[in-house]
């Protein structure tokens, strides 16, 4: 048998330590999450949540793509593809993970069709200029960091918490696949990565890329449970109110839709270096 290299010893110690770090994180155990099974929410809140949250399953897959166009060697390149593979939906009935994230929000009460017309809190919107600023601004390794290790390492824990409370608000288990698949999936992503990123783990500097990369991921994964709990708070405020009268909170607040035909307006002016 092969004895281990110092070399790798110490990538495993420093992922090991980096795996505790990010259950640690708050952003992992958000209070929102943390009660979840000792202060069952309601349907209603799992509606907003569900708004909320989707737009951050459709860009996933667009961070990994950007990522993957700036991965230095063709191992990277391997394991973020592995990765899309099931993102598009091959252990997923062939169906990519925002098509079983739809039969999600339309269980928790959300029309066909108006998954992109819902107003988004700011800091969902933050969520994903951030990510999005990561995958094309910094170092492959902060990227990789933040969608390895700071994806990859935290939605199992965080999920977890989520099933328990989606089981107590009475959803039925087919109702909460998207949730229930990552669970067994991203346990595997989780497992892909630690053997790919021990090639990457050969000096300092690396290791602080990677760890930066997910506690960039994380904390704005915390800022987004505060906005989401926001959100959830003004819905319930307007639980009674007459029809027509509601919450002041989504003013001005921007929809998917309109966030996309932004985004396109900025990749536009960007690639004309305006």
């Amino acid at each position: 048998m092969n004895a281990t290299a110092p070399g790798e010893l110490e990538a495993r110690r420093f992922l090991a330590e980096l795996r505790q770090e990010i259950r640690n994180h708050a952003g992992v155990g958000h209070s929102l999450l943390g009660r979840m099974k000792t202060d069952p929410r309601s349907r209603l809140d799992f509606r907003v949540l569900a708004g909320q949250h989707f737009p951050l399953v459709g860009n996933f897959t667009r961070y990994m793509e950007l990522l993957l166009l700036n991965a230095p060697d063709s191992e990277a390149k391997c394991w973020l593809a592995k990765v899309l593979v099931d993102e598009y939906g091959e252990r997923s009935e062939g169906h990519d993970h925002a098509e079983h994230y739809r039969r999600f929000m339309h269980a928790a009460g959300h029309l066909a069709g108006e998954e992109d017309n819902l107003p988004l809190h700011p800091e969902v919107v933050n969520f994903i200029r951030e990510h999005y600023r990561i995958c094309t601004e910094e170092p492959f390794l902060v990227g990789l960091g933040a969608l390895g290790p700071g994806h990859e390492w935290s939605i199992p824990a965080m999920f977890e918490l989520a099933v328990a409370g989606l089981r107590k608000a009475g959803f039925a288990e087919s109702e909460i696949a998207y949730w229930t698949m990552h669970l067994e999936q991203d346990q595997d992503h989780g497992a892909w990565l630690e053997e790919a990123l021990v090639k990457y783990c050969n000096s300092q500097e690396a290791r602080a890329q990677i760890r930066r990369g997910a506690l960039l991921s994380l904390d704005a994964r915390e800022r987004f449970w505060w906005g989401v709990a926001d959100k959830i708070n003004a819905e319930a405020s307007r639980v009674g109110l007459p029809p027509g009268v509601g919450s002041t909170s989504s003013r001005g607040q921007p929809t998917l839709r309109e966030l996309r035909s932004r985004w396109r307006v900025e990749a536009r002016l960007a690639e004309a270096g305006e």
